[in-house]
């Protein structure tokens, strides 16, 4: 499925081929960029109640199924309507070798510019 271009979300704390084995793609085991880090640990964390790990699963693909307008409205409903969101798009895998290189140099120089006056998404990397 991830071959062929599906969001997989990986229960990683069951195991088995979710967390790798069996020949399952280490590619679907990568945190996408629309994940946060604490969703991705709350889905491969064995200690984690089974709530906060559904929680974490459903969070995960609907972030996955957002447009940019959504997402965009998701983070200006958490973070205030006076937040300017920036998106940074590139391809990594057609793009020059430096794309997610130059994207998260470029991400944390306007942070310290703009503070938390901004939110920064990223797409396609």
């Amino acid at each position: 499925a991830e071959a062929r271009g599906a969001k997989v979300v990986p229960l990683m704390r069951t195991g088995g081929a979710s967390d790798g084995e069996h020949g399952f793609p280490k590619a679907a085991l990568s945190k996408p960029s629309y994940a946060t880090d604490d969703l991705w640990s709350r889905l491969a964390s064995k200690d984690a109640p089974v709530e906060d790990s559904a929680e974490a699963a459903v969070d995960v693909v609907v972030r996955a199924m957002e447009s940019p307008p959504e997402a965009a409205h998701r983070l200006r409903s958490s973070m205030g309507n006076d937040t300017t969101i920036v998106c940074i798009v590139s391809e990594a895998e057609v793009g020059a070798a430096d794309s997610e290189a130059l994207v998260k140099a470029i991400a944390p120089q306007l942070d310290a510019q703009m503070g938390s006056r901004s939110a920064f998404v990223t797409r396609g990397m």
